[in-house]
C-alpha cells in the first residue's frame, strides 16, 4: 500500500513539475514579446534565450517557434552574428516563413556574399513561390546573375520580371551586358536602340553602336583592298569604290557616337578610336591630336 501512495506521488510531482515548466517557457515567451513591443531588445532576448535553451535541451529544435524573433533582436542588438546563426536554425524548424529567408539574404548582401545570399533567395522563391516580395526577389536574383556571371541563368529569369522592371534602364543594362556575353548581337541591337530611346547618353548603347560601326567598316574596308589587291580590274576598282561609299558612311556613322562619347567622358580608349576613324577619312592632322590623347 504504502509503495502505491509512494508511486502515485511520484506521478503527481512530475505532472505539477510538468505543468509548472510549461507555463514557465509561456511566461517566458509572453515575456519577451512584451518587452519587444516595447523596444527593450536586451530584456525579449534573454528570455528567448531561455525558451530556445528548453527545446535545444530537451533535443526539440524543430518544435522551437522562437528562434526567428529572437534573431530580430538580436538584429536590433547589432549582433549580425547571433542573428544568422538563429535565422539558419529557423530554417529547420516547422514555424519558418519567407521572412527568414530575405532576412538571411539581407544579412549576406551586407556581408557582401553574394553566393549565400543567392543559396537564401532561392530557397525563398523554392519554399514559398507566392511569397509577398516576389518581384523584389527577382530583381535581386537578376542582378546576382549577373554580377556573378551565370548568364544563362540571368536570361533565363528576365521574362519573370515585372514590365515596369524590363523597362527600367539599369535593368536594360544589365540584360544587355547577359546578352553581349552570350554573342547575341541582334538583342543588343535593339537594346541598344531602347536604351538610346531611354536616354541619348547612355554610354552602354553608345559604345555598342560606336564599336560596331567602326568595325563594320574597318572589315569591310580591309576586305575590300584586299580583293582589288589580288585582282586588280576595272570591274574589281569600281567595286571597291561602292565599297568605300558604305565604309566612309559606316565610319562617320561610328564617328558621331565616339564624339558624343569622348565629350560625356573623354576617356584614352576613346580618343584612340576617334584617331583611327579620321585616320581612314584621311584628315591626318585631326587624328594626330586624339592620337596624343590617347596616350
Amino acid at each position: 500500500m504504502k509503495k502505491i501512495l509512494v508511486a502515485a506521488f511520484l506521478v503527481i510531482l512530475m505532472i505539477i513539475s510538468s505543468c509548472s515548466g510549461t507555463k514557465s517557457l509561456a511566461g517566458y515567451q509572453q515575456n519577451a514579446e512584451t518587452a519587444y513591443r516595447e523596444g527593450d531588445y536586451q530584456t525579449a532576448m534573454n528570455d528567448y534565450q531561455q525558451v530556445i535553451e528548453h527545446y535545444e535541451k530537451s533535443d526539440k529544435q524543430k518544435e522551437c517557434p522562437v528562434y526567428a524573433k529572437a534573431a530580430l533582436c538580436a538584429l536590433h542588438l547589432g549582433q549580425t552574428d547571433v542573428a544568422e546563426d538563429l535565422l539558419n536554425k529557423d530554417t529547420y524548424t516547422n514555424f519558418v516563413t519567407g521572412n527568414t529567408y530575405l532576412s538571411l539574404a539581407k544579412i549576406y548582401r551586407k556581408q557582401d556574399n553574394l553566393s549565400k545570399e543567392m543559396m537564401a533567395l532561392q530557397s525563398y522563391e523554392e519554399k514559398f513561390p507566392a511569397g509577398e516580395k516576389p518581384d523584389t526577389v527577382n530583381v535581386r536574383l537578376f542582378t546576382i546573375y549577373v554580377e556573378s556571371e551565370n548568364w544563362e541563368i540571368a536570361e533565363k529569369i528576365w521574362p519573370e520580371l515585372s514590365e515596369n522592371e524590363r523597362a527600367d534602364e539599369q535593368m536594360l543594362n544589365q540584360y544587355f551586358k547577359v546578352n553581349k556575353a552570350l554573342k547575341k548581337d541582334v538583342m543588343c541591337d535593339q537594346l541598344a536602340s531602347r536604351l538610346m530611346k531611354l536616354n541619348k547618353n547612355n554610354t552602354t548603347a553608345l559604345e555598342w553602336q560606336a564599336v560596331k560601326y567602326f568595325w563594320q567598316a574597318e572589315n569591310l574596308y580591309q576586305t575590300s583592298l584586299k580583293e582589288y589587291n589580288n585582282n586588280k580590274t576595272n570591274k574589281q576598282y569600281m567595286i571597291l569604290l561602292k565599297a568605300l561609299d558604305v565604309v566612309t558612311a559606316d565610319y562617320k556613322k561610328s564617328l558621331d557616337y565616339f564624339n558624343h562619347l569622348y565629350k560625356l567622358d573623354p576617356k584614352p580608349e576613346y580618343a584612340q578610336y576617334l584617331g583611327n576613324i579620321y585616320t581612314r577619312l584621311d584628315e591626318k592632322k585631326t587624328a594626330d591630336y586624339y592620337y596624343k590623347l590617347a596616350k
